[in-house]
């Protein structure tokens, strides 16, 4: 068998045995368990609001209440049909958002909450930024990103 053509296998960080952490997942506790520090930016970085949110990887978007989002000034882009923890279903607009965390700056999809909501830091923007929650020493760490 020629195997000079064969292409190497991807390097990794890892250490033999150690396990894979992927991008917007939680390791060492459970989802939702601490909250961060994050930047909110418009669609053009013209306007930003740094806000506090809890990391919720059982949550796809990130979310903020409309009010914020509104004075931002981040339009309504798209109408979507989200189940709840609770088991409820809501119908709430997603707009376009720049989100900077840890010194990563994304573009993402962020859910106009209702004005007494949590503001969430979703699994869609931990993916985007390549980090994960290790929810044990309560902070985001880099996370293996896959292609």
């Amino acid at each position: 068998m020629n195997t000079q053509n064969r292409p190497e296998a991807p390097a990794t960080n890892k250490l033999p045995g150690e396990k894979l952490v992927l991008p917007g997942t939680t390791i060492g506790g459970e989802v939702g368990t601490f909250f961060v520090d994050f930047v909110l930016w418009d669609w053009q970085m013209e306007q930003s609001r740094i806000l506090n949110g809890l990391v919720d990887t059982g949550a796809t978007f990130p979310q903020a209440p409309a009010s914020i989002l509104e004075e931002l000034g981040v339009e309504r882009v798209d109408t979507v049909r989200f189940r709840l923890a609770d088991g409820t279903t809501v119908v709430r607009s997603l707009g376009r958002v720049v989100i900077e965390v840890q010194g990563l700056v994304r573009p993402v999809s962020v859910i106009f909450g209702p004005e007494n909501s949590s503001v969430l830091l979703g699994a869609l923007a931990l993916e985007e930024c390549g980090l994960a929650a290790d929810a044990r020493n309560r902070r985001l760490v880099p996370a293996d990103i896959l292609q």
